[in-house]
């Protein structure tokens, strides 16, 4: 089953189905005050996601196949991120695989962009193909909580400063 949240006006999909194997897809849908180019150049250069998305970030391009791997250091534990991109339509979508070297698992992001009458609307879909283990920092209230913090408490803030 499906069910909406709306927080701050904006709109969440969470989907429940394998709530408790951690494979629910999370949806974020959020409108911003700015240009498609902007919001893609947001998403897709290492300059700017490092300075609202992770800070450890060395390379990344919207190219289909490419690669990155970076790590993080979180609760004492180190999380090796590896990115493997697999759909980029320039200014509209741009997908990549999202799995840790440390741990069993692997899921997906998709970012979207449409064209809004208040400027860009961008969802956001993270979706879990293969599950984590079923351990705290993999929960989906971590997940949901993860990625309306990088959504709203820090790309939502960078976009309307460098507006």
């Amino acid at each position: 089953s499906t069910f909406n949240l709306i927080k701050f006006g904006y709109e969440f999909t969470i989907t429940t189905a394998n709530l408790m194997k951690n494979k629910a897809s999370i949806q974020i849908r959020t409108p911003f005050n700015t240009t498609k180019e902007n919001l893609w150049n947001t998403l897709t250069e290492v300059e700017k996601m490092k300075k609202w998305y992770f800070n450890e970030l060395e390379d990344f391009e919207p190219k289909l196949h490419f690669k990155t791997a970076f790590k993080i250091e979180y609760e004492g534990q180190i999380f090796t991120h590896k990115w493997t991109v697999f759909k980029v339509t320039p200014y509209k979508t741009l997908a990549y695989y999202w799995q840790y070297e440390e741990y069993e698992g692997n899921s997906t992001v998709t970012f979207e962009i449409e064209e809004s009458p208040e400027g860009v609307e961008l969802i956001l879909t993270a979706e879990i193909l293969e599950a984590f283990p079923d351990i705290e920092v993999f929960s989906q209230e971590r997940r949901v909580k993860g990625w309306n913090g990088l959504i709203y408490d820090r790309l939502k803030p960078y976009l309307e400063k460098s507006a």
